[in-house]
C-alpha cells in the first residue's frame, strides 16, 4: 500500500458505480436487463458476476478493488423503502467491502420524503436513473427531489446521457444538466458515464469546468481514449470518479481502460481514490465538494 494511503487508511482504489441485487432478485433481474441491452442495441453482454453483493466483491477484489460504491434504481414508485432499507444492510453483507447510495422514484407521491429518508438511514448519497424512471431530469418532480438531495448534504449520482439498453428520448442531457445546476445551487452531482453517455462532443462543450462531478463508467470501447483525456483535462481530474459499471463492465476491464489513458500518477491517484474518499468521508480527509471554478 501507498505510504500516503496508510497513514490516511484509504483504500487503493474506490468503484464508485456499481450494481448488485438481494439474492432472491439477482439472476432474474440480470436476465431480464440483459435481454434489455441485446433487444435495443443487439449487443450480448455478458455480465461480470452473478449480481449479489458477494459476486461483485469477488470480482472487484480479483481486479485489485478495494471498496466498491452500489447504485441501486427504484423503477417504480413505492420501491423506496424496500431498496434503501437493503441499501442500509451492505456495508454488513459485504464485510465492509461495499457502501450503497440509496434511491427514490421522482414521480412518487412521497419522493421528497424518502428524500430525507435516505439521510435518516446515514446513506451516502442516492442514485437516479432518468432513463428507467421516465422523468426528465430538469423536470419539476426531479427538481424538488434534487433540492431535497441538496438540503440533506446527500450526494446525487444520475444516469447521464443514453442508455444502451433503452430507447430515446434521453432524459438527462448535457443541457438539461446545465438547468439543474442553474436551479439548485449547491447540489452535490455526479454525472455518470463521464458525463453522458455516447453525448461526449456536448460534455466537453457544455458542462466540462461546470461545479459537478462525472464518473468514468461503461467507457470501454464505446469512446476512444482521446475524448476521455480531453474531458478530464478540461473538466479537471478533481472532479473525476473512476467508476466500472459492474456487472455490465469487468471492473478489470474498467482499470486497464482507464490506466491506458496515461494520465499523471496524481491525476490517477485522485480519479482512483481520493476524490472519492472526500465525498464518503473516508479517513482523514474532510467532506466536501470541490470548488466552483472561476
Amino acid at each position: 500500500m501507498d505510504p500516503v494511503h496508510k497513514e490516511k487508511n484509504l483504500p487503493e482504489i474506490i468503484d464508485f458505480h456499481t450494481h448488485a441485487f438481494p439474492e432472491k432478485i439477482a439472476a432474474k433481474t440480470l436476465s431480464s436487463l440483459k435481454a434489455g441491452i441485446a433487444g435495443i442495441s443487439g449487443l450480448d453482454i455478458r455480465p461480470a458476476s452473478d449480481g449479489t453483493v458477494a459476486g461483485l466483491c469477488a470480482v472487484e477484489e480479483a481486479a485489485g478493488i478495494s471498496l466498491s460504491v452500489v447504485m441501486p434504481i427504484a423503477t417504480r414508485p413505492g420501491q423506496e423503502d424496500t431498496i434503501n432499507s437493503y441499501a442500509a444492510s451492505v456495508p454488513s453483507i459485504s464485510g465492509g467491502r461495499a457502501v450503497s447510495f440509496g434511491s427514490v422514484h421522482p414521480a412518487g407521491p412521497d419522493a421528497v420524503r424518502a428524500v430525507y429518508g435516505i439521510a435518516e438511514r446515514g446513506l451516502p448519497g442516492m442514485k437516479l436513473h432518468p432513463e428507467f424512471q421516465k422523468t426528465y431530469i430538469d423536470s419539476t418532480e426531479c427538481l424538488a427531489v434534487l433540492r431535497a438531495a441538496a438540503d440533506c448534504g446527500l450526494t446525487v449520482t444520475v444516469h447521464a446521457g443514453r442508455d444502451i439498453g433503452l430507447p430515446p428520448p434521453v432524459h438527462c442531457s448535457p443541457d438539461r444538466i446545465l438547468r439543474v445546476l442553474d436551479a439548485v445551487p449547491g447540489l452535490r452531482l455526479i454525472a455518470a458515464h463521464l458525463g453522458g453517455w455516447r453525448m461526449w462532443e456536448e460534455v466537453f462543450r457544455l458542462l466540462c469546468g461546470a461545479p459537478l462531478l462525472f464518473d468514468t463508467a461503461f467507457l470501454s470501447g464505446f469512446v476512444d481514449r482521446s475524448a476521455v483525456t480531453d474531458i478530464i483535462k478540461a473538466h479537471g481530474a478533481d472532479r473525476v470518479l473512476f467508476g466500472s459499471d459492474c456487472p455490465w463492465e469487468d471492473p478489470a476491464d474498467s482499470l486497464a481502460f482507464f490506466r491506458s489513458l496515461g494520465l499523471p500518477p496524481a491525476d490517477e491517484d485522485l480519479i482512483l481514490c481520493k476524490n472519492a474518499a472526500k465525498l464518503l468521508c473516508i479517513g482523514t480527509e474532510s467532506c466536501r465538494f470541490p470548488a466552483e471554478r472561476k
